[in-house]
């Protein structure tokens, strides 16, 4: 039996060297997301003053100054992520409100419609991943490997737009762009995000699913689980309890990077659905050059995705201790 305190110790040493290994990734994505927002053509200062002002105009310069983008980009760069560090990340630009508060405003609608749509992928994805391999060869598995394919190769947009189109003209009683009050009607909200979490699913079933069944066969054919069937084990009990628990390590791993792509994916879906979420004010601050708060929202989103592939590798240590 393993000492308590050792195996203590083994985690907290292993999360510390992850979160030290936090801190180059992140250092990379803020000077990468810095350098391509200030190449995004266009400029702020017209959006702000209007496109009849000419950019090298007394009015347009006095504008530059007053926002500092005048300065040479490594010292803005400078400027701003000492600002971060300092949990600070800027005034927007265009309306000149706090993009901390902006990000906290939206934030929850994106992390409701990922963490929805994540639920919906476990909870088909990995059933429907060991029936089918339960089933390998059989019409069942055929289906279900279509199914998935498919799932794949259709663009969220696709699938968004058809998602609208298709309860507008059929089930016109369905609110698709309800108003998302989590305070005061929470049951409502979550009913609103259904549809689109279901849509923005879609892709991650598929992925899941075949992640599931690829891994369950692979298992479903060690020596062990032949020792099990010898020994008259519940066929239930062996595909559940000895193959899918070894099985789901691969699918952690798929599971992590999928939650990092939904939340890339939520841009299209909340701008189709009309959700006021992190996806939706990025398209905004992109559309109208909004420099600090597109930075802020791009670092936000990269925070995310990095902390999940943290706990992706914590719940390793659950699923197989001897790692």
């Amino acid at each position: 039996m393993a000492n308590p305190i050792r195996v203590t110790t083994m985690l907290s040493t292993f999360l510390l060297k992850r979160l030290t290994l936090l801190i180059p990734v992140l250092f990379g994505m803020s000077v990468v997301s810095f350098s391509l927002v200030h190449l995004i053509p266009g400029d702020v200062v017209t959006v702000i003053a209007g496109a009849e002002i000419a950019a090298d105009s007394e009015e347009a310069m006095n504008i530059r100054r007053s926002l500092n983008l005048d300065l040479p980009l490594p010292v803005q760069y400078l400027r701003w992520i000492t600002d971060v560090l300092q949990r600070d990340l800027g005034m927007s630009l265009v309306n000149k409100s706090s993009v901390g508060q902006e990000i906290v405003g939206h934030i929850p609608v994106t992390l409701a419609l990922t963490g929805i749509a994540m639920l919906i992928s476990v909870i088909i994805g990995i059933p429907a991943g060991v029936w089918a391999a339960s089933r390998q060869g059989r019409p069942s598995d055929f289906s279900l490997r279509i199914f998935s394919l498919a799932g794949m190769a259709i663009p969220t947009f696709v699938a968004s737009v058809t998602a609208v189109l298709f309860f507008s003209l059929f089930f016109p009683q369905v609110q698709l762009f309800d108003r998302l009050d989590f305070a005061n009607d929470f049951h409502g909200a979550i009913g609103t995000l259904l549809l689109p979490a279901a849509v923005l699913s879609l892709s991650s079933i598929s992925t899941i699913m075949r992640y599931t069944r690829g891994a369950m066969l692979e298992v479903m054919r060690e020596p062990y689980i032949t020792t099990a069937r010898a020994k008259g084990a519940a066929p239930m009990r062996i595909l559940l309890k000895h193959g899918l628990r070894t099985a789901l390590l691969p699918v952690v791993t798929a599971s992590g990077l999928i939650a990092a792509q939904l939340i890339s994916g939520v841009v299209v879906v909340e701008q189709v659905f009309g959700l006021p979420g992190l996806g939706q004010l990025m398209l905004s601050a992109i559309s109208s050059r909004d420099y600090t708060l597109i930075q802020g929202t791009v670092i936000v989103v990269g925070a995310m995705v990095v902390l999940i592939n943290l706990a992706v590798d914590l719940a390793y240590q659950f699923l197989d201790p001897r790692i």
